[in-house]
């Protein structure tokens, strides 16, 4: 056997045995449009450390972060390194308007109240629940441009200037809302929480 084809085999069997994705995975995206007119990607799910699993957040707090489906979210990060890890992969927070479109499935106002539609149904999303779950864990909670878990999970830092905290947590039933983090502060740049993460956006080309 040629060592080529050993390579080969080694790689098969690791994927058979492991839950992590492999490190040439793509990031999910998609590509949406801005209030000014503009192109803009979101990642679809949270932001997660590149040693990510379906299981553990892994410890990599060094590389660039992900966005692929049924991995841990990274949280326990401040506003800045957040901001750090999406500029590490050339892209950047999110900001206010581009989450929030996202989100409710509208350019501008008036758009929905929660990333699934109007009506409040908690048990769409992980808001009641005891910890994070892997991105896209519920297929219910999906706007209708794509895009997973911005209602509950994990709270996730916004803003490239003006931090805020978006979308809700696991134990967040009621806030939730897609607007969640304009009208009260919920954490502060500086905070590090296991219901505290992130999620990258990019100019489009």
């Amino acid at each position: 056997m040629g060592p080529m084809r050993g390579v080969l085999i080694a790689a098969v069997l690791f994927a058979a045995c492991s839950d992590e994705a492999p490190l040439e995975t793509p990031d999910k995206e998609v590509c949406l449009t801005r209030r000014d007119g503009a192109r803009y990607c979101i990642d679809v799910y949270e932001a997660s450390r590149r040693d990510s699993t379906k299981t553990s957040q892994g410890d990599d707090v060094t590389s660039p972060p992900r966005s692929l489906e049924a991995l841990m979210p990274w949280t326990q990060i401040t506003w800045a390194a957040a901001k750090s890890a999406c500029e590490g992969k050339g892209k950047r927070l999110c900001e206010r308007d581009e989450w929030i479109d996202a989100c409710d499935g509208v350019v501008g106002e008036p758009g929905q109240k929660y990333n699934y539609g109007e009506e409040t149904m908690p048990e769409l999303c992980n808001t009641e629940g005891t910890a994070a779950e892997p991105g896209g864990t519920k297929s219910t909670c999906k706007s209708t441009t794509g895009v997973f878990d911005q209602s509950g999970n994990v709270w996730e830092w916004s803003g490239n200037t003006a931090p805020a905290a978006r979308g809700g947590g696991w134990t967040s039933n009621v806030f939730h809302e897609c607007k969640s983090g304009d009208d009260r502060v919920i954490f502060a740049p500086t905070d590090t929480e296991n219901e505290l993460g992130f999620r990258c956006c990019r100019d489009s080309i």
